[in-house]
């Protein structure tokens, strides 16, 4: 499913922007000392018990992934985003749909759930022609920074944004925000740049990076 919707997104960023408006530890040589016989030794005391958890250091625990989930709820503190999310899909063009308001996040149906291994891609509006929409401060997103997925029932994961960057709505790495991958990631996507009257709309694509918070993955 995945591949075939990559390559429903190969001539132009799936994003549509209409409607869009301006604004080794070393070894010890030790030499082996003899031992008694072991009649004359005492028998070892039995270890304690300890389960797993104690037996791992704390930087290795991690929290188990929920059952994968459908996001209704987008969070972004850094930039103060609380919104909330609804399912898009793909246009007759091959775009990906954004939703009908400019305060809701669109995230790709079908596509990757949270909790599933490849890219969760999510849209929004940057702005429209009455002002500023709810991804309008998601340029200002650094490395870092937390972006929280919520469902109804409460289930949350936390991705960590790697990188933000701007393409020529032609040039958007497709295969990177679309594609395959092992990976738990999170993308999202807006319209940036000049703002064109005649095409209506921008003349790039904005993108965020992100990848699951280490803290919430299990070892494979």
């Amino acid at each position: 499913m995945m591949k075939r919707l990559v390559i429903l997104f190969t001539i132009v960023l799936a994003v549509s922007c209409a409607g869009c408006g301006p604004a080794k530890e070393a070894k010890e040589n030790v030499k082996p000392q003899p031992q008694p016989h072991s009649q004359f030794l005492p028998s070892p005391p039995s270890p304690p018990m300890v389960n797993d958890t104690e037996m791992q250091p704390a930087e290795n625990i991690r929290r188990p992934l929920p059952k994968p989930f459908m996001p209704t709820e987008l969070i972004i503190p850094a930039i103060k985003v609380k919104a909330s999310v609804e399912p898009v899909g793909v246009l007759e063009d091959g775009q990906m749909d954004v939703p009908k308001h400019t305060d809701i996040v669109g995230v790709l149906h079908p596509g990757v759930l949270a909790g599933e291994p490849g890219n969760m891609v999510m849209d929004g509006h940057v702005d429209s022609y009455t002002g500023p929409a709810i991804f309008f401060n998601l340029k200002k997103l650094q490395p870092g920074d937390s972006i929280i997925v919520r469902d109804h029932a409460k289930q949350k994961l936390t991705y960590i944004v790697e990188a933000v960057e701007s393409y020529p709505t032609s040039e958007a790495p497709v295969e990177r925000v679309f594609g395959d991958t092992a990976e738990h990631r999170l993308n999202l996507v807006t319209c940036s740049g000049k703002y064109s009257r005649k095409k209506k709309e921008h003349e790039q694509r904005l993108i965020v990076f992100a990848k699951l918070d280490g803290d919430d993955e299990l070892d494979q």
